[in-house]
């Protein structure tokens, strides 16, 4: 396929767009074609050289969580990979709505990545907190960082009840 060729890498996004298309129309429907697509878009994002391209296809994958829910289970643990992979990076808020969705679709499985997002969480805390932040005194670093630290505090809260026992 178009997506497992790294030489075509420029039509990736124009091949997400078309298949989102057709997954969001045939809505359940599209599930017998899971295994033939999601792999793709992961390893797509994973090894693509584009900040924009795994932007779109992350933002594809939490879309597409919408839609299958719990069909989506055999692939959480690779969606996991993703998150642990990206998490540190700038396509943190959209790594965090995909974690959401996969919360809400997928929550029995979900439940075996809480310690490492638990942890995540309060190592992304700690970091701010620490003020490792202020070592670098640019006005736009500062701001990154506390856009971060709205973006983890605002995703536990609409984890919470996802977190369960892990947050008191």
């Amino acid at each position: 396929t178009i997506l497992k060729d790294p030489s075509l890498a420029v039509h990736h996004g124009m091949v997400m767009q078309a298949v989102m298309y057709i997954f969001n129309s045939l809505g359940l429907r599209c599930v017998p074609f899971l295994k033939g697509i999601v792999p793709h878009i992961l390893y797509t994002a994973r090894t693509c050289g584009q900040a924009t391209l795994r932007e779109a296809l992350l933002q594809q994958v939490a879309s597409l969580s919408g839609i299958v829910r719990e069909n989506l289970r055999p692939y959480v643990p690779d969606i996991f990979v993703v998150v642990q992979e990206f998490w540190n990076s700038k396509h943190l808020a959209t790594v965090l709505i995909l974690v959401q969705k996969i919360a809400a679709g997928v929550p029995a499985d979900f439940r075996e990545y809480v310690p490492d997002l638990v942890s995540r969480f309060l190592t992304s805390i700690d970091d701010f907190s620490s003020g490792s932040w202020m070592r670098d005194l640019s006005g736009q670093q500062e701001a990154n960082d506390f856009e971060r630290l709205e973006l983890i505090t605002k995703s536990i809260r609409a984890l919470r009840n996802a977190l369960g026992d892990y947050m008191h």
